[in-house]
């Protein structure tokens, strides 16, 4: 009784650790009217950790409605560097190193025609996975 009281009070002191290594999330909401073939790019100011993070999965939840096609787009100064379907989680095949200079960005396109405007409603999440010092 004594072994397993030791045992239980050791996973109680480890779980901070583990909290402090746990994934960091980006989350933001987006809600933007689009008419048809009305394209909008809806950047995103991420307030990145100090360290260095490995984006590990994008996931997208909310209203995209049929015709309108929804990416999450990361760039480094112009240039394209990963672009997510807007999708309940896209894990990446391996994790993308994030620096300084990226950005990070929706890319919303109305291909519906004809169509007086649909409503696009997203919350946003970027799974990070910040390194330990």
């Amino acid at each position: 009784m004594t072994a397993g009281l030791v045992k239980l009070l050791g996973l109680l002191l480890l779980v901070p650790g583990a909290a402090l290594a746990a994934p960091r999330d980006l989350v933001w909401n987006v809600e933007k009217t689009l008419i048809a073939g009305a394209e909008v790019v809806i950047p995103y100011d991420a307030k990145w950790p100090t360290q260095q993070a490995d984006i590990v999965a994008f996931g997208a939840t909310g209203n995209v409605p049929a015709g309108v096609n929804c990416k999450l787009e990361i760039m480094l100064q112009q240039d394209l560097l990963l672009s997510l379907p807007c999708t309940t989680l896209y894990k990446l095949p391996k994790p993308v190193r994030l620096v300084p200079a990226m950005r990070v960005q929706l890319r919303l396109y109305n291909a519906a025609f004809p169509s007086p405007g649909v409503t696009v409603e997203l919350r946003n999440r970027l799974i990070l996975d910040v390194p330990q010092a």
